[in-house]
């Protein structure tokens, strides 16, 4: 059963297996989309959930058969709910599972797509309402996700960002990349920076990505920026980091408050 699987679950609706390590992703996942409704919900009217990558609704951990909710799901169940989801998926058996795993969620205003993750921004953008606070999940498996999409979906709006960074997929290509690294940090010449870097030794190969690729965030006005929240493998080797990124201040200090402690209850030191 390997992981990114979509198999049945104990209802018979499709859900995707994953690493165990998939539940600390999700439980900061519902941390953030909590203080940002609780937070905001007195200033902001509409208030916006959009998920690139949402898989089927439901997670299988491969490893143990239990079973999880994933990303939009976590996102309809907040006590102050989003005002708008917006779900899209490349796979139509994903998107067909969690329109059926959604449907009791009657009050939701949902927009579902079935399309690549670059594509569905020219189309998203659109629906999305003209005056809102946003915030987006984008959890590729690796780097399908291209820089110019982020710029295009969050010019000019008030977006925070949850971006999973494959920090160990792409530290074991960095040497000899393929090209659509440079569509994922939007242009080549992260190659120079990152070889520059590495000679000069001041970082590791993954702080060094990390860096790369956040201030090339920073370019689109992110001013806040965080990433001291690694995902790590049975091994303890890890796998991403959780990238979260915000145009204003106050989303550092609910991210900060929400990330104090790790899913299992200990409390997480920042390094």
């Amino acid at each position: 059963m390997p992981t990114g699987d979509l198999v049945p679950s104990s209802d018979g609706r499709l859900a995707m297996t994953v690493g165990p390590w998939a539940k600390e992703k999700l439980f900061y996942v519902r941390g953030y989309c909590d203080i940002f409704n609780t937070g905001m919900k007195g200033k902001w009217r509409t208030r916006t959930y959009v998920d690139l990558f949402s898989g089927p609704g439901k997670c299988i951990v491969e490893t143990t058969g239990e079973e999880v909710d994933g990303s939009p799901l976590i996102a309809l169940q907040c006590e102050a709910p989003f005002t708008h989801y917006f779900f899209n998926d490349l796979s139509a058996d994903a998107i067909e599972a969690l329109e059926s795993g959604a449907a009791s969620f009657t009050w939701a205003n949902i927009t579902y797509f079935n399309m690549d993750c670059n594509d569905v921004v020219n189309y998203l953008l659109p629906q999305l309402p003209p005056s809102s606070l946003d915030f987006c999940f984008v959890d590729p498996y690796n780097w399908q996700i291209k820089f110019p999409s982020i710029q295009r979906l969050t010019k000019a709006r008030r977006m925070d960002l949850v971006i999973t960074f494959q920090t160990g997929a792409i530290r074991r290509v960095a040497d000899n990349p393929p090209q659509e690294l440079d569509d994922f940090f939007g242009d080549a010449g992260w190659r120079t920076e990152y070889k520059a870097q590495l000679l000069a030794g001041r970082h590791t190969r993954g702080r060094i990505l990390l860096d790369i690729y956040e201030q090339r965030l920073r370019g689109l006005g992110y001013i806040q920026i965080q990433d001291y929240l690694p995902v790590k493998n049975t091994r303890s080797a890890v796998l991403y980091h959780l990238i979260y990124a915000s145009k204003d201040p106050r989303g550092k200090d609910f991210w900060d408050k929400i990330s104090r402690r790790s899913s299992t209850g200990q409390l997480r030191l920042r390094l």
